[in-house]
């Protein structure tokens, strides 16, 4: 969702907006994802984006910087340990706590202390524009049971600042994505400003999926004098949080501890092995890809002809 106010030409301080700037907010949602167990989600990633246009160049001497946090109506004027998607209302509710985070830094509720604060950077002299990197932690959750369901946070004041400075001026101080004041003040004003919504969007629920991301297919070969290596890579998609464990069958030749494969239309066999052939890891609800590598050993060399097997990836959630 993008909000397009033109700010009045009036007079305005040193730390000021152009006259005539219109802002826009590019990112909205900064988290969706599935997770299955809370305490051991990972830290999610994204940008915070927006840009600002103004109707003229602003002085050689100044820089246009910017000035942003997320007001949280949850806490009122009291400071907040932690932000909350939740499901449900009243008794029935139950909420997953997370912090946002820019460059390290907690991003917090209208105290300046928490401002994220910074340079713009110019795309031409009449557009200027901001991508922060955030994080997503998911914090104060320890010992808690989540029924499965969609848990929402859906923030319609993430408060973005666009404004001038000179030479000596502050980067930040006191009221940097504040209210208008009066000049005397030393506050902004007329300050390119807008509201956007900020979504997290956390899905709990257990689960896993594996697929193949290419088979395991060795190169044509005259003989077997020499080993023979190729790999193929396995994909497993987990929730986040979520313990598991990839296994790989013996295939459908298996014999005198080794897999096989048969010549098409025989029953001639050609030995071969995978490495590795099981793993765990920890889900990330994002495709994890998995190389495994084959080897044909030396051996005697078959007939001619086109040998197959066919190996089950399984993977297991580990409770």
């Amino acid at each position: 969702m993008a909000f397009l106010p033109a700010l009045a030409g009036e007079s305005w301080a040193k730390k000021g907006s152009p006259a005539g700037i219109k802002c826009a907010v590019e990112t909205t949602t900064l988290v969706s994802v599935t997770i299955g167990n809370i305490n051991k989600a990972p830290t999610m990633t994204n940008t915070l984006s927006f840009s600002c246009s103004i109707r003229n160049a602003i002085a050689a001497n100044q820089q246009m910087v910017y000035c942003w946090h997320i007001h949280d109506s949850s806490s009122g004027n009291t400071p907040f340990t932690y932000r909350y998607a939740t499901l449900g209302t009243g008794r029935n509710q139950s909420k997953i706590g997370f912090n946002i985070y820019s460059n390290g830094t907690r991003v917090g509720d209208r105290k300046n202390a928490y401002n994220i604060t910074g340079y713009s950077t110019k795309v031409n002299d009449l557009l200027y524009r901001v991508d922060d990197p955030m994080t997503v932690r998911f914090e104060g959750n320890e010992g808690v049971s989540l029924p499965e369901g969609k848990y929402i946070y859906n923030n319609p004041r993430t408060h973005v600042v666009m404004h001038t400075i000179e030479p000596g001026d502050a980067l930040d101080y006191p009221n940097a994505c504040g209210a208008k004041e009066d000049n005397g003040g030393g506050d902004i004003v007329d300050r390119g400003q807008i509201m956007g919504n900020t979504i997290v969007d956390i899905n709990v629920r257990t689960y896993c999926d594996v697929k193949v991301g290419s088979d395991m297919v060795f190169p044509r070969q005259f003989d077997l004098k020499n080993p023979v290596n190729t790999q193929a890579q396995v994909v497993v998609n987990c929730s986040a949080g979520t313990d598991y464990q990839v296994t790989l069958d013996n295939g459908q030749n298996y014999s005198d501890n080794m897999r096989h494969m048969k010549r098409s239309g025989g029953e001639e066999l050609v030995s071969y092995n995978v490495t590795p052939e099981s793993w765990s890891d920890l889900g990330t609800s994002f495709d994890q890809p998995f190389t495994v590598a084959g080897e044909v050993p030396a051996q005697a060399t078959p007939p001619i002809g086109t040998y197959r097997d066919t190996v089950v990836v399984t993977v297991n959630i580990i409770q």
